[in-house]
C-alpha cells in the first residue's frame, strides 16, 4: 500500500533500486531490471487485493463500479455473444482486450486484472531499456518512475487507461527509437500505435497533427520536410482510426458512438470551462433521445454556442490551460505526490523547472532528433488541453495515452543537468554495455495488437447467446441468471471470526471502513446496512442482458464456473446511482 499511495520515502528508495538493478550489467542485469520493474507494478496491485481499498469506480479492491463495471460487464456480453453496449461503443479497444483476457482466464477477473497490469508493465521495461540505450540508467529510470505514479492508481480497475497507458508508452518508445536511428518503420509503426492508443482511451488528439509533421522533418532529405513521409504518416494515423471504426461497427450495437462523450467536453469548453456533465444541466431534454441522434444534438447545441458566444470558448480553454498549471489536483503532475502536500509542491515545481530546463536544451541544439520528438510531442499535448478539460477527470486521467510524454520533458531536462555536471551522458559506460533488442518491442506491440483487434472478433463470430432455462424459485419470488466464477466476488464476515483481512474475505468492519470512500453517499449506506455474512459481486443477467450486483446471504461459496438462478428481490435503485442490489438466499444450479 506503500507504492499504491506513498510518496516521501518509498518512491526515492524504490527509484534507488530500480537504477541499481538496471546498472547491473549482462543477461543478470536484463533479468533483474525486467523483474524489478515487474515487481514494481505488482506491488500497487498486491496492496488493493490485500487491504479491500474502495475507490470511486471499485468497491472493496475488486467489484467494478460506474464505467469500470459497463467495461466489464460487456466484456462478458461480448464473450456470451452479446454486442457491446453504447457505453462501450465509444472505447471498444479496451473492452474487447479484457473480453479476451476473461475468455482465457475462465472469466477470473482478478487474473485478467493481474495479466492487464504486467502488460504495462513490460511496456515500460521496453521503453526504459530503449531510453537507457541512448541516454543512460538514471533517465530511464526517472521516466518510469513518472509512469508508474500515475498508472498505480488505476492498476486493479477495469479502467481504459490500462490499455491507454500501454500503447502510449509503446507508441512513444517505438517513435523513439526511430528517432535515433532515422528508420521509418518504427516512426510508422509508433504513430500507428500511437493513434491505436489514444482510441483506446481517448486524450491529446491534436498530437496525431504534431507527429505527421514531426515525422516529416525527421525523415526528410533535402527540403525542410518531407511531404511524402508525411503522407505515408497520416496514413498510418487513418489506419488506427478505421480499424477502430471497423471494430465498433463488428461489436457494438448499430446505434454506438465512438468518442460520443467528447460531445459532453466540447459542450463544457464552449460553455467558459464547465464540466462535462453541465450538458445535464443546460439541456436536460436531450437525454431522451436515442444514440445516434443524441450525441448529434450534443455537438449541434455546443457548435450553436460557440457561434453565438465565441468568447466564452476562449474563457474555456484558457481555464484549461490555467488548471494545467494550478495547484489543484488537476495540474499536469498532480499525481507525483502523496499525503504530504509540501512534498507535493516541492515535487511539483522541480518537475516543472526540468520542463523549463529540457525546453531550454532543445533550444540549444534544435535538430537532436530525441529533443525535437519529445518538445514536439509535448507541443502536441499542450494544444489539445481545451479539449481535454483537466478538471474532467481525477490526476490527469484523460492523459494516460500521453503520460510517458509528460514524463519524458523534466526527463530532458535531466538530462541536460547530467550532461552539464558530468561533461557527458551519465552513465555512458553501463549504457553502451546495454543492447537492446530492436525486435522486442515491435514484437510484444504486434502481438499485443494482434490480440486486441482480432480475438475479439473471433469471439464474436464463434459464439452464440447461450439460453437458460429458469428454475422455479419459492414462492414466485424474482430471480436472476448468472455465472459465478473465481476472482469475481468478495465475502463480508462476521467480526467474531478469526481471520487476515484478505481478498475475497473481509470482516465488516473492515468492508464498512474501506466503502467510506466511495463517492456517493447512498452506496455508503448501503454497505454499512449489509449483514453478514454475505457474498458480493457484480455479473450479467442472462435473463435481462443487464448487469446485476447481488449480495448472497450464505457462507457457501457456489461452485465457481457454473450458470445459478438466483432466487430473491430486488432492492430499489440507490438514490441517485444506477445500482439495485439483488438479495437472495437460494441458489439454483443450471446448465446451458
Amino acid at each position: 500500500m506503500s507504492l499504491r499511495n506513498g510518496f516521501g520515502l518509498v518512491i526515492p528508495l524504490t527509484a534507488l533500486i530500480l537504477y541499481l538493478c538496471f546498472r547491473i550489467p549482462g543477461r543478470l542485469g536484463d533479468l533483474a531490471s525486467m523483474a524489478a520493474v515487474m515487481s514494481l507494478f505488482a506491488m500497487p496491485l498486491a496492496g488493493l487485493w490485500a487491504s479491500g481499498q474502495t475507490q470511486t469506480t471499485v468497491l472493496s479492491g475488486l467489484i467494478p463500479l460506474y464505467d469500470a463495471d459497463a467495461y466489464y460487464i460487456d466484456a462478458l456480453r461480448l464473450i456470451h455473444g452479446y454486442d457491446f453496449s453504447i457505453v462501450s461503443a465509444r472505447r471498444v479497444l479496451f473492452p474487447g482486450l479484457l473480453a479476451t483476457l476473461l475468455s482465457l482466464t475462465n472469466h477470473n477477473l482478478m487474473a485478467s486484472l493481474a495479466i492487464l497490469t504486467g502488460i504495462v508493465g513490460i511496456a515500460c521495461y521496453i521503453a526504459a531499456r530503449e531510453i537507457q540505450r541512448t541516454h543512460g540508467g538514471e533517465i530511464s529510470v526517472f521516466i518510469v518512475i513518472i509512469i508508474f505514479l500515475f498508472f498505480r492508481a488505476h492498476s486493479g480497475v477495469s479502467m481504459t487507461e490500462n490499455l491507454g497507458v500501454a500503447l502510449g508508452v509503446l507508441g512513444f518508445t517505438l517513435l523513439w527509437q526511430g528517432a535515433s536511428i532515422k528508420n521509418s518503420v518504427y516512426v510508422y509503426s509508433g504513430v500507428f500505435v500511437t493513434t491505436l492508443a489514444l482510441n483506446a482511451r481517448a486524450g491529446a488528439f491534436f498530437l496525431l497533427p504534431i507527429l505527421i509533421l514531426w515525422a516529416g522533418w525527421l525523415l526528410r532529405k533535402n527540403d525542410r520536410i518531407s511531404w511524402r513521409t508525411a503522407f505515408y504518416a497520416a496514413c498510418f494515423v487513418a489506419a488506427g482510426f478505421t480499424l477502430n471504426i471497423l471494430l465498433t461497427r463488428l461489436l457494438a450495437v448499430p446505434s454506438g458512438v465512438p468518442f460520443a462523450n467528447f460531445s459532453y467536453t466540447l459542450y463544457g469548453l464552449a460553455s467558459g470551462g464547465k464540466s462535462w456533465g453541465y450538458i445535464y444541466e443546460a439541456h436536460p431534454e436531450i437525454f431522451s433521445l436515442d444514440e445516434p441522434q443524441q450525441t448529434m444534438k450534443i455537438y449541434q447545441v455546443a457548435f450553436e454556442l460557440i457561434r453565438e458566444k465565441p468568447l466564452q470558448a476562449i474563457q474555456g480553454a484558457l481555464f484549461n490551460w490555467r488548471m494545467l498549471f494550478s495547484d489543484s489536483w488537476y495540474n499536469i503532475y498532480a499525481y507525483v505526490g502523496g499525503e504530504n502536500w509540501i512534498l507535493n509542491v516541492c515535487a511539483r515545481w522541480t518537475l516543472y523547472l526540468l520542463g523549463l530546463t529540457g525546453i531550454y536544451a532543445w533550444s540549444r541544439d534544435r535538430n537532436d532528433p530525441i529533443k525535437s520528438l519529445i518538445i514536439a510531442s509535448f507541443f502536441g499535448v499542450l494544444i489539445s488541453v481545451p479539449f481535454l478539460p483537466p478538471t474532467d477527470a481525477y490526476r490527469m486521467r484523460p492523459y494516460a495515452a500521453s503520460i510517458i510524454i509528460l514524463a519524458a520533458l523534466p526527463a530532458l531536462g535531466l538530462s541536460f543537468i547530467l550532461k552539464k555536471l558530468t561533461k557527458t551522458i551519465a552513465n555512458t559506460s553501463i549504457a553502451a554495455k546495454v543492447i537492446t533488442p530492436f525486435s522486442m518491442s515491435l514484437t510484444f506491440t504486434t502481438i499485443l495488437l494482434f490480440i486486441s483487434l482480432t480475438s475479439p472478433v473471433i469471439l464474436k463470430i464463434n459464439t452464440t447467446p447461450i439460453y437458460l432455462k429458469p428454475a422455479s424459485c419459492k414462492g414466485n419470488s424474482d430471480f436472476v441468471i448468472t455465472r459465478f466464477d473465481e476472482g469475481t466476488y468478495i465475502t463480508v464476515k462476521r467480526e467474531n471470526q478469526y481471520f487476515l483481512d484478505w481478498m475475497p474475505n473481509f470482516h465488516k468492519g473492515q468492508f464498512e471502513k474501506n466503502a467510506h470512500s466511495l463517492a456517493d453517499a447512498n452506496m455508503i449506506h448501503w454497505a454499512e446496512s449489509l449483514q453478514p455474512p454475505t457474498i458480493v459481486f457484480l455479473s450479467l443477467d442472462f435473463h435481462t442482458n443487464q448487469k446485476v450486483l447481488v449480495a448472497l446471504a450464505s457462507e457457501t461459496i457456489p461452485t465457481p464456473g457454473r450458470y445459478y438462478q438466483f432466487c430473491g428481490e430486488s432492492s430499489e435503485p440507490l438514490s441517485s446511482t444506477q445500482y439495485a442490489v439483488f438479495y437472495t438466499n437460494e441458489v439454483l444450479p443450471l446448465s446451458p
